[in-house]
């Protein structure tokens, strides 16, 4: 992407535009002035950084890391990455920027936090804030109000400030030019991939190979960790709760009437003439006026079933077009909007939606209703009976708890109730346990939560609520070569041919720097050669590839027709060539201005903030406990 902005430029423009947002932001010590509090991590210009907020944030810093990392960390990251001075930098910034707001008078209103929050729409409920949700959500998240509501008001803070140095971010007519052939450029280039299942036939396999392969790879080659487990399942299906009374059905219908509202459907016709984004000016003009000529035929009295057939280019032609009935929501807004303006047997004016042209005729209306109680009587019954069910199952799920607790083990638990359904099992891993528990995930979760000789709590699953006790537990245990034989053959196997594959694909990329020619290279490796339709930056998705492989192929040129290196996409390698391209249309320049001018305006603003905040940090009086990091 455009870099207008540098970090460290020294240019004349930028050293001018950044000495107009200190004079706007100009500030001194602000803050509270407490340089000798011993549980700071760092002061800015007086202001402490608690320990406690530095732990709090490295935490989350952690937390997001082991995530994105799939849950472990590799060992030496940390120091290599030096996150705990990358998170009292973030601090540190943070707190010159709320300095640096300040100074410049602007505040975040308590109106304005509330505000805020209300539009959230986790908050909401049908539509309108809900203080009982939000406190859940809180409560939920280990989040108190008022820390929720300062980190609230430092975002919209941080969103001030960007709005103000905005401002200052102009864009001038080149630069949209620029940004504008950049995204809207589009060029075709070829591509021959070699797939490492295609060399799969060419691997050498031996037993030594084999042997080798496992000596060197057999931390990949453990069991899987079993369990044996005795467990008590509480079905909701065996419970024989009371028919409910007719109050209490006609209680359940008044208290969920929405249930029962069906709202207006309507029945349409449509007859389409597809457009892309990346039409032309002239096909879209051509395709405009073909859709005007279909709408004089219909509203002159022509079969419109017979239009679609004829001239519609979905999949519905053959069926005269006919959608059938659908309620609102489940159509593209311009689409839904026109139907549900339109009187029975009405056709609509040409309506353009991301699909392209639209004629709509409008066949039906069926009006919302509320199904009467007759209808839905039975359904209402099975639904209270499945509820009560439910809960009668967690009332004996409880009671035999506390029974087992009381009784100390689940083995004296049945020794007093001989009833007692135990059920058990023999050694099972995660993915082949015994049949009965297939229809029970949670279970399974749960058993291999626990060590030997530890009980679950009560486990809510889709069949009703269940105890587990793990009577035994097998860790991973390396397996030997002949246990594992025909899974080290598969593997070996995969990586040989990857290797195979990526050389083959080296291979080529070097003939054609050395002047050779993709096609006949191609040929003499059995390899086809496929060429992507035009694409652009803006519009990558026609080339139906992988995003690495586009990403390189939007690189080439001209004069730079050839990538370094060949692009791998899982066990797949890609070698490209640069086919042709052209410029684009001006025309679109104006369709498009107002989008490319924010993008511009917004990475310059960002740039901007960085800079600035820069100069803050240079400027400030900063002092880090490097005892406590």
């Amino acid at each position: 992407m455009l870099k207008f902005l540098r970090r460290k430029a020294q240019s004349p423009t930028l050293q001018i535009t950044i000495l107009i947002i200190i004079v706007v932001f100009v500030f001194w010590g602000v803050g509270r002035q407490n340089n000798g509090s011993r549980s700071a991590v760092a002061t800015v210009n007086g202001h402490t950084i608690e320990y406690q907020e530095y732990q709090k944030e490295y935490n989350q810093t952690m937390s997001r890391l082991r995530e994105r990392l799939g849950g472990k960390i590799p060992k030496g990251l940390l120091e290599s990455l030096d996150i705990k001075h990358q998170v009292i930098d973030r601090l540190i910034q943070r707190t010159l920027m709320r300095q640096g707001a300040r100074a410049a008078g602007l505040r975040v209103s308590d109106a304005e936090l509330q505000q805020a929050i209300n539009k959230m729409p986790v908050f909401q409920k049908n539509g309108a804030f809900n203080l009982t949700l939000y406190n859940n959500i809180l409560t939920a998240s280990r989040l108190n109000a008022s820390k929720f509501e300062a980190g609230m008001r430092y975002d919209l803070l941080a969103n001030k400030v960007k709005r103000q140095i905005s401002h200052f971010a102009e864009v001038s007519p080149a630069e949209l030019k620029i940004l504008y052939n950049y995204n809207y450029t589009s060029l075709k280039f070829s591509y021959a991939a070699f797939k490492a299942l295609d060399f799969s036939d060419r691997v050498q396999v031996s037993p030594k190979k084999l042997q080798d392969f496992y000596n060197k790879h057999k931390a990949n080659y453990f069991s899987a960790p079993q369990r044996r487990i005795k467990y008590l399942l509480f079905s909701a299906a065996a419970q024989k709760a009371k028919a409910p009374s007719a109050d209490d059905i006609k209680t359940y219908y008044q208290n969920n009437i929405q249930r029962f509202t069906i709202p207006e459907r309507r029945d349409a016709s449509h007859i389409l003439i597809m457009s892309k984004s990346s039409d032309s000016p002239q096909q879209i003009a051509a395709k405009r006026k073909k859709i005007n000529e279909i709408l004089a035929l219909a509203r002159a009295g022509k079969d419109f079933a017979a239009l679609a057939r004829k001239y519609s280019q979905d999949n519905l032609a053959g069926r005269g077009g006919d959608l059938g009935f659908f309620s609102r929501g489940q159509m593209v807004k311009p689409f839904e909007n026109a139907v549900f303006s339109l009187k029975v047997g009405q056709i609509s004016g040409v309506v353009k939606t991301q699909f392209g042209f639209h004629i709509i005729k409008l066949n039906k209306i069926e009006p919302a209703r509320i199904k009467p109680l007759k209808e839905v009587r039975k359904q209402i019954i099975a639904t209270i009976m499945l509820e009560m069910n439910q809960n009668l199952a967690f009332k004996a799920a409880n009671k035999a708890y506390e029974q087992i607790i009381l009784a100390g083990s689940l083995d004296k638990y049945k020794a007093k109730t001989p009833a007692a359904a135990i059920k058990e099992t023999g050694f099972f891993t995660r993915r082949n346990p015994p049949p009965p528990l297939k229809a029970l995930p949670a279970v399974i979760k749960k058993s291999f939560a626990l060590n030997k000789g530890e009980l679950s709590s009560i486990i809510n699953t889709d069949k009703g609520y269940a105890i587990v006790y793990v009577e035994d537990a097998k860790a991973p245990a390396q397996e030997d070569f002949k246990t594992v034989k025909a899974q080290v053959k598969q593997d070996f196997i995969t990586q040989e041919s990857v290797k195979l594959a990526k050389e083959a694909a080296d291979k080529m990329l070097a003939a054609l720097h050395k002047k050779g020619k993709l096609a006949e290279l191609a040929a003499k490796a059995g390899v086809e050669v496929m060429t992507t339709p035009y694409i652009t930056r803006a519009a990558s998705s026609a080339a139906q590839l992988p995003a690495p492989v586009i990403k390189e192929g939007l690189r080439l040129s001209a004069l730079d027709p050839l990538p370094k290196d060949v692009t791998a996409v899982g066990n797949t390698f890609y070698v490209l060539e640069f086919k042709e391209s052209k410029a684009p249309s001006p025309s679109l320049l104006a369709k498009n201005k107002a989008g490319l001018e924010n993008q511009i305006r917004n990475e310059k603003s960002n740039e901007l903030l960085t800079a600035w905040i820069e100069y803050l940090q240079k400027k400030a009086e900063i002092k880090i406990n490097e005892k406590l990091l």
